[in-house]
């Protein structure tokens, strides 16, 4: 790429090519290499006609960082362009490595517990904040009904509801059937048979099936909705509706809050049928109770007020989940690794949560 003419001189002098670009400037750059023990190097820009900005860096570099290589006869459009910009006289050698953090073991043990509690409150803040922006952005939907796409809520509510029922009324009705198995040796001791349909319908409809539904929608709604708003933030595809002026939080978040909103109670309902139906068949097989006998003892203790706080409980579950799966999906970072991290997390986020809501409906009702 450069051309060598001797001199008799002390200095060597490197004839420059006609193209001088970055390609071009690896090989000069490798010549000078092989020649700095040999004495000072002059650069001859004479036949150079065509260079870009890798040019300009390499003049900066052998002005800042080559003390024994110097130019010459630089054609004046170069000169000019690399007068424009300024040059900075500590590009040579990079910055010096961060101290070690001073302080004691003790110190620095609870420095670094305060940045992570720091950390998570912030973490909780942008929580907060989403959740206020997604109950604004429902209430201004509701009013106007503009900003959203109103065939995704339809699309939305047949993946959480119809696709959830089988899962959801199999692993009720295993439930209840696990209740009752547990219990009806227990009540068969003390002769109280007949309170298994006390049991079994205060349990399903207080307890069991908001919870148990609640992380059925945790691990497969949940999850789902977290990758798919992650690989969206991932593709840029959330910077694009922002560019387009469109609020994502209200563009993708509203269908999946509305949507669970109107397919939980069918949920419940054909969970707590399912359940209680575990409950039937275990006493007809053990007890032989017949399913009548077993509803008309059942209704004696529950009635719709159990059932309304399950829902109520269920919805709130529900909203829980898709608000955190909103929430780790558009904060998750811009890689692959970053998508199954905020998938697991979304989900640990999202139980927790239900968990947490739960004892406070428990303090609250009891």
């Amino acid at each position: 790429m450069s051309e060598t003419a001797s001199t008799p001189g002390p200095s060597e002098i490197l004839r420059l090519p006609k193209r001088l670009r970055a390609a071009e400037l690896v090989a000069v750059l490798g010549d000078l290499g092989r020649r700095s023990g040999d004495g000072p190097v002059i650069l001859d820009f004479r036949d150079v006609e065509e260079f870009d900005s890798a040019t300009l860096a390499f003049l900066g570099h052998l002005s800042d960082c080559q003390p024994g290589v110097s130019a010459a006869n630089v054609p004046e459009a170069l000169a000019r362009a690399e007068a424009a910009f300024a040059r900075r006289p500590d590009v040579c050698w990079p910055e010096k490595p961060a101290a070690p953090p001073s302080g004691t073991r003790s110190s620095r043990f609870f420095q670094a517990m305060a940045d992570r509690f720091l950390a998570r409150v912030r973490a909780l803040g942008m929580f907060l904040a989403m959740f206020g922006d997604e109950v604004f952005h429902i209430g201004r939907y509701l009013r106007r009904r503009r900003g959203v796409y109103p065939g995704e809520t339809w699309n939305q509510m047949f993946f959480m509801g119809y696709l959830s029922f089988p899962i959801v009324c199999l692993l009720l009705f295993l439930v209840g059937v696990t209740i009752s198995i547990t219990s009806a040796e227990q009540l068969r001791i003390f002769g109280a048979e007949v309170y298994i349909a006390d049991l079994v319908g205060y349990a399903m409809l207080r307890e069991l099936v908001p919870l148990m539904t609640g992380v059925i929608l945790a691990g497969k709604v949940g999850a789902a909705v977290t990758a798919e708003l992650a690989s969206m933030t991932v593709l840029e595809e959330v910077d694009a509706l922002r560019t387009m002026g469109v609020v994502p939080e209200r563009f993708l978040m509203v269908p999946r809050l509305i949507a669970i909103t109107l397919v939980v109670p069918l949920l419940v309902a054909m969970a707590d049928v399912a359940g209680i139906f575990g409950g039937v068949v275990v006493a007809r097989v053990t007890f032989g109770m017949l399913p009548s006998a077993f509803i008309d003892q059942m209704l004696n203790t529950v009635d719709w007020t159990d059932f309304a706080w399950g829902l109520i409980k269920t919805v709130v579950f529900g909203w829980a989940v898709v608000v955190g799966a909103g929430f780790k999906g558009l904060t998750v970072g811009r890689s692959a690794e970053e998508v199954g991290r905020a998938t697991t997390q979304s989900v640990v986020l999202s139980i927790t949560m239900i968990i947490v809501i739960d004892c406070i409906f428990a303090f609250v009702l009891y």
